[in-house]
């Protein structure tokens, strides 16, 4: 699946919502030693998407929440794809766990690296 189909998957990035707020809430779980229901904000995944790169992929004219929906839908497919675990995300998340921004600018960078060697491949 192309990058430009992958982004326009509602369901990917619906799956991805759901994907992202458990990553993010188990690596606060693991960082506190207690659990966390956390919830990532479209302000946060899209200045990430800015600060990794991969707003260079997008179209010109998104919005906000479009550019959440499009870093959820990436970082589904790549876990779905196993180009990155459960583990390998909660770790990175860990690191900046303080700072959402932060942390989904490294996920996204790692994801984007793992999904360089797979690029036109079927989902």
């Amino acid at each position: 699946m192309r990058v430009e189909e992958l982004l326009r998957d509602r369901g990917l990035a619906g799956f991805g919502d759901s994907l992202v707020n458990f990553l993010y809430s188990l690596a606060a779980t693991r960082k506190y030693g207690r659990p966390m229901g956390l919830k990532v904000g479209n302000r946060a995944l899209a200045e990430a998407v800015r600060r990794s790169k991969f707003r260079e992929l997008l179209p010109r004219r998104v919005d906000r929440k479009t550019m959440g929906d499009y870093a959820e839908a990436l970082i589904a497919y790549a876990w779905l794809r196993r180009l990155v675990t459960t583990d390998s995300c909660v770790e990175i998340l860990a690191e900046n766990v303080d700072s959402p921004v932060d942390a989904f600018t490294d996920l996204l960078k790692t994801v984007m690296e793992a999904l360089k060697g797979h690029e036109g491949e079927d989902c």
